[in-house]
């Protein structure tokens, strides 16, 4: 299980390479973006389906669009805030990886009580026994 994660999460970063925040903040901005798609995949490992990481996915999506947006954002919306400030990476890039994604996970494995991770995020994949 841990190659497909690693590739998906991989793959998830790569799919916003050609994002224009990419293009003003530089490559560093591909560690949130692969980061991202690790803790999608882990939700969607351990909650053993995808309704999870598609929602997160998407409230993080919508919550971005409507408050905020700038000049050289893939969203161009209608949104609360405006950012005119000229665009830098730096280690805020980390704080969402290292702190708020672990914490996240920390909450929703109490909440829907997930166990056995070793075995979810490492273990071999068991087909599916289809019944006839």
């Amino acid at each position: 299980r841990w190659l497909p994660l690693i590739f998906t999460s991989t793959l998830f970063g790569l799919m916003h390479i050609a994002n224009p925040e990419i293009g003003k903040l530089g490559y560093m901005l591909m560690v949130h973006y692969i980061g991202t798609g690790f803790l999608l995949g882990i939700m969607t490992l351990m909650d053993e389906g995808l309704e999870l990481a598609l929602g997160f996915h998407a409230a993080n999506n919508l919550i971005a669009a409507l408050l905020l947006t700038a000049d050289w954002t893939a969203f161009q919306t209608n949104s609360i805030l405006k950012d005119i400030s000229v665009p830098s990476a730096n280690f805020q890039i980390f704080i969402p990886i290292l702190v708020f994604f672990p914490i996240l996970l920390y909450i929703f494995s109490k909440k829907y009580k997930w166990s056995n991770w070793k075995e979810r995020l490492f273990g071999n994949i068991k087909p599916i026994q289809v019944k006839e």
